[in-house]
């Protein structure tokens, strides 16, 4: 039996989930810890990749610093001259916190390679099964070559920091390699469980693969091992790294290596844990396994690093720091997972960064792990953050948490409508979600977003007892509600517009526009625009106009809820003609209809869940589900279907809010120690169960598990919450005619709701 299927038996829990690939095997991959990564190729190697820092996005991190461009192991059986290097993999295998390279070769062994990255550790353990299929024992040298390119995070230069050319030697006393950056405290420790018998550092060294760089080469060799007929020798090496001293290194590869077993096994434990929180249980069984393979690529995504803070990153390889405009929606699909502290910490990690680089409410676009902030932040940040602190506030009930942002809130209120909205129309300008060179005008996703900001902010302000400032806030939503709905709505088009500008300013951007379009062959979009182009040099130049470029952002008036029933509707309708959508997903332009986004896809499904269209949501969410597995085993890539980042937080908002908000209707307010819950479920599914959903934190933590089953006579919902003292709300579907039980008894319902105080567990039976 070989090591790969013994591998497969008595699998439970989290073992359960493996996707394996045999082909296409160049793609990248990602194992991955809070404090440490491993990217390279599906197939084994580790090619120079990336446009960020040219060449150098894979390898080895503990960020902020790249330790190793990779690593590579040479086998050579004792009395053989030669021997051979581990090249490409036969077949790759991703476990949800782990994977593994098999190799089978020629020489009657067969090879399994594992990479894993512990909890709260600068470091990697690498280990290879090497099992001997030969007829005889035998006996083996084995030699771990690393690779070193101790270099900073992107953008660090503009921060002071200059990469130098690395350093190595040996260290026989404790058998370890160790490298330095010759002008930076950047360290790097490699060796395996036994002291090496001998070694090499040579600059010019190289293993199987030549990369580019600074670095210089450790090769450690471990002599005279034997493995019997048929047996399998376990060879363990251990990568830990600092950007702050070699002491740190040295207590980091001997925590690794002192701990190696246990270290693996609490982390198992606690991807089984994720496993029970928030388990769902659907018809849809790919859909099911797509939303708990989500679980595990938020744990992939989030990075700490203690000088800066923990949160959650973008997406990897491209984009592993801390976005505001990402997070805020990432952000909303990680609170209903259980993610409640992460979702905290990141909120709090993007303020600090914001307040010191600011001071003035703009929360920033991105900061990396060096903290180097390279855009300060675009227009539409500043609101979707706020919302996004209002959202964590309703799931977690944490008042300090609000408390220590609300003045941030209010600074950003002000800086939206005094120094982004000169003209005071209530619509900021500035950049949006849409970065496109130019279209810094009056935004749509900018002017809802701050509507968001002006309804939430007065929620805060009346928690605060800022009453005049709540009442304030409140008369500018409601105004800026109608000029949305009055200004930026097109009638012709039943859809909203992309901007708010003078034929002057677009003008002036256009034929750039058009000249890309047909750069990218994208006569369509090139056409349509010569036609606006026509229509806005015969308007009057300095008088604003709503303008339609049908970017995925006209979705955002859906998406919150602030679009009315009868412009909702008609633009929804369109929306999911093939104008917008292909095939998988919702384009980011309805005029280029090229790329699609899980977010733009995403966005969407919120939309449709905002007016009860379950049904319309589940295709977008569907649509989603549907790039699982393209290219990157057990993930789903940013660019649908299968480019771009090969895992990106904000894919959690469309997996997991319509599902948890929406079809299972779960909408907590825990400072108020209330959930309401609102099922929705699409007409293909009659039943469903999620169980062990974390609203709360600290005394007001809590869980809740909603059952449903749906039949021709009887609905059945069993609704339970771990702790009592919590008031249920609970808001069903109902017909004209239906008699709805509680219990033992005959519900009272009142404004279509039943309510339920010092909630335990509850049936309701709606008879039809």
């Amino acid at each position: 039996m070989s090591i790969q299927e013994k591998k497969e038996l008595g699998k439970t829990g989290v073992d359960q989930f493996i996707e394996s690939k045999t082909d296409n095997l160049q793609d990248l991959y990602i194992t991955s810890g809070d404090r440490s990564s491993v990217i390279g190729s599906q197939n084994g190697l580790f090619p120079d990749f990336g446009h960020h820092v040219k060449d150098e996005m894979g390898g080895v991190w503990t960020h902020p610093i790249k330790l190793l461009d990779g690593y590579w192991l040479h086998v050579k059986e004792t009395d053989d001259e030669q021997g051979f290097w581990l090249k490409e993999a036969d077949r790759f295998h991703n476990y949800p916190f782990y994977n593994e390279h098999d190799y089978s070769l020629a020489n009657h062994l067969e090879i399994v390679r594992r990479q894993f990255c512990p909890d709260g550790t600068e470091g990697v353990i690498v280990s290879y099964f090497v099992k001997n299929v030969g007829e005889s024992d035998r006996q083996f040298d084995f030699s771990f070559l690393g690779r070193t390119e101790l270099s900073p995070v992107w953008f660090s230069e503009n921060i002071g920091f200059e990469d130098a050319l690395d350093d190595g030697k040996l260290d026989e006393e404790k058998g370890v390699f160790i490298g330095n950056d010759s002008k930076n405290p950047w360290f790097v420790v490699f060796g395996g469980d036994q002291f090496f018998e001998k070694g090499i550092v040579d600059r010019t060294y190289f293993g199987p693969e030549k990369t580019v760089g600074k670095g210089i080469s450790g090769f450690l060799t471990y002599q005279s091992i034997s493995i019997k007929k048929g047996e399998t020798t376990e060879l363990n090496f251990y990568i830990a790294g600092s950007n702050e001293s070699l002491e740190s290194a040295l207590e980091s590869f001997a925590r690794l290596k002192e701990n190696r077993k246990s270290l693996f096994e609490s982390k198992k434990q606690r991807y089984n844990d994720m496993l029970q929180t928030t388990n769902i249980k659907i018809p849809d069984k790919h859909l099911e396994k797509v939303f708990n393979w989500n679980k595990f690529h938020m744990d992939w995504l989030t990075m700490e690093v203690p000088a800066i803070g923990r949160g959650l990153a973008a997406g990897h390889p491209e984009y592993s720091w801390w976005f505001g405009c990402d997070n805020s929606y990432a952000l909303q699909g990680n609170l209903p997972i259980g993610n409640l502290d992460l979702a905290k910490d990141t909120i709090n990690l993007i303020h600090e960064v914001s307040k010191a680089t600011n001071g003035n409410g703009r929360i920033i676009h991105e900061v990396t792990t060096y903290g180097a902030v390279s855009n300060k932040g675009n227009t539409q940040e500043t609101p979707h953050f706020i919302k996004c602190v209002w959202d964590i506030f309703l799931w977690t009930g944490d008042l300090p948490f609000l408390e220590n942002i609300y003045p941030t809130v209010k600074m950003g209120i002000h800086w939206l409508l005094e120094e982004m909205d000169p003209d005071r129309d209530l619509l900021p300008e500035g950049y949006g979600i849409i970065e496109i060179e130019g279209l810094n005008v009056e935004l749509i996703d900018s002017a809802v977003y701050t509507y968001e900001a002006l309804r939430v902010g007065a929620l805060m302000a009346q928690i605060f007892q800022e009453n005049k400032i709540a009442d304030e806030y409140t008369a500018l939503a409601d105004k800026l509600k109608e000029v949305i709905n009055n200004q930026l709505w097109i009638e012709d088009e039943q859809l909203y517009a992309d901007a708010m500008a003078t034929p002057e300013m677009v003008l002036g951007r256009i034929d750039l526009y058009i000249e890309r379009a047909r750069r990218d062959g994208a006569e369509k979009a090139a056409v349509e625009m010569e036609v606006m182009k026509e229509k806005m040099s015969k308007l009057e130049q300095n008088v604003q106009q709503p303008w339609l470029f049908k970017n995925w952002v006209i979705n955002t008036p859906m998406e919150t809820g602030l679009a009315p029933m009868e412009k909702a509707i008609p633009a929804l309708n369109r929306m999911g003609t093939d104008e917008f959508t292909g095939e998988w997903g919702t384009y980011l332009s309805g005029m280029y209809q090229t790329a699609m986004m899980t977010i733009s896809t995403g966005v969407q499904a919120v939309a449709e869940c905002r007016y009860d269209r379950s049904d319309e949501a589940l295709r977008y969410v569907n649509l989603i589900a549907s790039t699982f597995n393209k290219r990157l085993p057990g993930s789903i890539y940013e660019m649908s279907p299968d480019y771009g980042c090969f895992v990106q937080a904000w894919t959690s908002y469309g997996l997991v809010t319509p599902l948890i908000s929406y079809f299972f209707g779960i909408q907590p307010t825990a400072y108020w120690n209330e959930v309401t819950i609102r099922p929705r479920l699409p007409k293909s599914w009659n039943q469903a169960e999620v169980e062990n959903v974390k609203i709360g934190t600290g005394e007001r933590s809590n869980e809740v598990n909603v059952s449903i089953l749906l039949g021709d006579t009887e609905d059945r919902y069993e609704i339970s919450l771990k702790e009592g003292g919590w008031k249920l709300i609970i808001d069903l579907p109902l017909e004209h005619r239906s008699k709805v039980f509680v219990d033992d008894g005959e519900a009272e319902i009142a404004s279509g709701q039943i309510t339920i105080n010092d909630a335990s567990s509850h049936t309701v039976r709606v008879c039809k």
